[in-house]
């Protein structure tokens, strides 16, 4: 009988300790949760606001593990309002990211400006960088991507005068007319 008792007890009082560590564990669990940081990139560009907000956990091997871009497309007369996500599930391989906003001029005296998202895995290859083409009202026009990047809407191939038949301004060199760009940033801290 004493060893039943004894048996009881010890059970019990594990009970008790297990039960008065549980705020320490889900302190803990939520320390780790608060590791999350988001950082965000705007521009103005006509009648369109465009931000897109960058969701990274700190990770001291990658410095900023991303793993969730929101970018969001208003339009200021109307106030119309659009998001598209792009999801990277594969964030410690892939590394995705979108890196810069630019607005870029349409062509001719009534051309509207455009915005282009610049993205790349940080690898080296062909298909390591691409980018998203959205119009002057917001509309997803295409993109250059092959087969990184992962998004909540469907990517659409670009035709070969994509350029021309969206009316995009490109200098002699072939490149757009940049009216403002803006870098997206990975990380917390400056200088990395």
């Amino acid at each position: 009988m004493n060893n039943y008792f004894s048996d009881s007890f010890r059970l019990l009082s594990s009970l008790i300790v297990g039960a008065a560590l549980l705020p320490a564990v889900a302190s803990a669990q939520v320390a780790t949760k608060s590791a999350t940081y988001i950082t965000e990139a705007s521009l103005h560009c006509e009648e369109l606001d465009v931000s897109v907000e960058t969701y990274c956990e700190a990770n001291e091997r990658l410095d900023g593990a991303c793993f969730l871009q929101k970018v969001k497309l208003r339009q200021t007369g109307t106030d119309k309002f659009s998001e598209k996500l792009y999801l990277y599930e594969e964030y410690l391989k892939d590394r995705s990211l979108i890196t810069q906003l630019a607005c870029v001029k349409g062509k001719g005296d009534k051309g509207r400006s455009k915005i282009v998202l610049s993205s790349t895995n940080l690898g080296n290859c062909k298909s390591c960088e691409w980018d998203d083409y959205f119009s002057e009202t917001g509309a997803f026009l295409g993109s250059t991507r092959e087969k990184f990047g992962a998004t909540n809407f469907k990517p659409k191939v670009l035709p070969g005068n994509f350029l021309q038949k969206h009316d995009f301004a490109l200098d002699d060199t072939g490149r757009f007319t940049e009216i403002e760009k803006v870098s997206v940033k990975r990380t917390q801290r400056e200088g990395k």
